[in-house]
């Protein structure tokens, strides 16, 4: 009976979420274990995380909640084991690093090869092209194999949570196992006469997409002559993927009883990464930031610091509850030096204006060798400035006149594959002409209704005087309606594809919608977020104008501003307040008159917010 107590008594605590393991101090083997009990209550939008493994006292200089990227990259050990136990003695926590697609991550050798993606000609692929580094491929039985076993000793290794490396596919991999799992795809989504009527397919037993693309003299997906066969293609590598990483999940928190949080990489929140955001309890991304490095590629990129606001906007479009965390790319990293702190204090405080967060490098991997970091002192100014004023961060209600239009579907596959791209380069660029304008706007976010199941709904719609549909949108008929709707009741619609350029955004809203909301004589380099708080306003000030050579940032002087008041907000008889984490907080003079607030802000050097009080 007694034996059965215990067991039923186990069995509440799990079903209850909670699981305990013991912690013993060094020195202290006599004493009574101290027991460690695993939550999910620490989750929050603020959360700082650093890379690695710093040493607590770090931690405690820097305000952070934990380390990301940090332990059991290579399986359980016991140095990893005794690091968690001691940052759990200090109140911080711990993610296990859980790469899906490195080689080194195992040191079985004949797995590795076996295992390896391989090109359209049976070639190994090598990971970012790093010489003795294999890619790995997600659909390979053993690999999936030594995945869930390393996912689940992850997860008994008392961790907070874990943090999945390369969630998405990063390379093809045309291996038997790959195209099986398209067949399969295949045959699970179509008919027989739906697969001869629409990609020739009359035989799905003896079809195989490698030989088909080099019998047609391709080596690449996007070579099919086929542009249907193509996006579904693209949409059974997504299907397979999320599926396997939702398994992945799935195993970790059975394996440990209790439901451990789980976050990932979803690279710059790029449309290929958004589909796993519905799986994740939290998102800690790395991203391209600077044309420096990733404009080749990226034509709406700006020089160093970069300007990313529509991405945190996006974040918070695609899930406003869950908790985003950035982090420069390992190629931006290898072009940064360690005394251009500046750079991250700058970065965080754009994250955090946003209501995300940005992730500080301690012996963070850089891309070809050597590492990077960042000192606690150089960021904990701003860290504690965040800390000490809460209100400027939390139970905000942006303030936007404008909507910027994410379309899932247009963006991830559309009705071409080619056309995908370019509509998410549209999106990007669209939103770096409303920030350098200084037009106040958000992220409108449609969902594919496969991977992401989140729709949009007149009453979101009718929030904003304008909405912005970017070119090459291949939009569905409900949404067309309701497009519809929306502008019968007098909001405007500019779609871009009516445009001959981009440029000519800023003049086509100007000339529909009468006020903006902000004006201001600022130059491009600022960077301005407008918050009600109540019956008032505050606004995030972010100066982009960074100076290489002396590894700061230049003052911007003379910023005058004129915003709109919105309907409920009361300003006369406040105090204007500047604060900033660069200087001493001022009080501004201002002035209201039909419906608008004047203020001058002298000079702004990283990163100020200007607050009605």
């Amino acid at each position: 009976m007694k034996k059965s107590l215990a067991v039923a008594l186990l069995l509440v605590l799990v079903l209850a979420g909670l699981a305990v393991f013991a912690l013993r101090p060094k020195g202290e083997e006599g004493k009574e274990e101290v027991p460690y009990t695993f939550t999910r209550d620490w989750l929050e939008k603020g959360n700082l995380w650093v890379f690695d493994q710093p040493q607590p006292e770090y931690l405690e200089e820097m305000g952070a909640t934990g380390t990301a990227f940090s332990v059991y990259y290579s399986g359980f050990n016991e140095d990893d084991w005794n690091y968690v136990k001691t940052l759990h003695r200090h109140g911080f926590k711990v993610t296990a690093n859980f790469p899906t697609g490195q080689s080194t991550t195992t040191e079985n050798l004949q797995l590795r090869e076996e295992a390896a993606k391989r090109d359209i000609h049976g070639n190994p692929i090598q990971f970012l092209g790093l010489e003795g580094l294999y890619n790995m491929c997600g659909n390979h039985p053993l690999w999936r194999e030594f995945l869930m076993n390393r996912i689940e000793e992850q997860a008994r290794g008392g961790v907070d949570g874990i943090l999945i490396d390369e969630p998405g596919d990063t390379a093809d991999c045309f291996c038997d196992y790959c195209m099986r799992a398209f067949n399969d795809y295949l045959a699970e989504h179509y008919s027989p006469n739906e697969l001869q009527r629409l990609f020739g397919i009359t035989d799905l037993s003896t079809f195989n997409y490698r030989e088909y693309l080099l019998a047609h003299g391709g080596t690449q997906w996007w070579d099919d002559p086929n542009p249907q066969l193509q996006v579904v293609y693209l949409q059974a590598r997504y299907w397979n993927r999320t599926k396997f990483i939702g398994e992945l999940i799935q195993h970790a928190r059975q394996a440990v009883g209790w439901d451990i949080p789980v976050t990932a990489n979803t690279y710059g929140l790029e449309p290929n990464h958004q589909i796993f955001v519905p799986l994740l309890d939290f998102v800690i991304h790395e991203m391209p930031i600077t044309a420096e490095v990733s404009g080749a590629y990226r034509h709406y990129l700006r020089p160093l610091p970069g300007k990313n606001l529509t991405t945190y906007l996006l974040a918070e479009a695609l899930d406003p509850e869950k908790p985003f965390s950035a982090f420069p790319d390992v190629f931006e990293l290898k072009q940064l030096s360690e005394d251009e702190w500046w750079l991250w204090r700058h970065w965080l405080a754009e994250a955090r204006a946003c209501g995300a967060s940005f992730m500080i490098p301690y012996k963070a991997w850089v891309y070809g060798g050597g590492s990077y970091t960042i000192e606690a002192d150089k960021i904990s100014p701003y860290t504690r400035f965040f800390a000490e004023h809460p209100q400027y961060y939390e139970n905000l209600e942006r303030v936007a006149t404008v909507a910027l239009l994410h379309d899932l579907h247009s963006t991830l596959t559309n009705r071409y594959t080619w056309q995908a791209n370019l509509s998410w380069e549209s999106f990007e660029n669209l939103g770096m002409i409303l920030q350098e304008a200084h037009v106040p706007f958000e992220v409108l976010y449609q969902g594919d209704g496969v991977f992401v199941q989140k729709s949009l709904t007149l009453e979101k719609m009718r929030r904003y005087r304008a909405i912005i549909v970017p070119r090459y949108y291949d939009l569905d008929s409900e949404l067309q309606a309701l497009l519809s709707q929306y502008t019968s009741l007098g909001g405007k619609v500019v779609r871009c594809d009516d445009l001959p350029r981009d440029e000519l955004l800023l003049p086509t809203l100007k000339g529909l919608v009468a006020d903006l909301g902000l004006e201001t004589n600022a130059p491009a380099n600022l960077g301005v977020v407008v918050y009600r708080r109540g019956d008032s306003l505050l606004l995030h000030l972010l100066n982009y104008s960074y100076d290489r050579g002396t590894r700061d940032f230049r003052d911007l002087t003379n910023l005058q501003f004129t915003l709109t008041i919105p309907e409920g907000v009361q300003l006369e008889g406040k105090t204007l307040r500047l604060v900033s984490p660069d200087a001493a907080e001022t009080t501004l003079e201002y002035a209201v008159e039909n419906g608008k607030v004047t203020f001058t802000v002298p000079s702004l050097h990283c990163y100020s917010v200007a607050s009605f009080e």
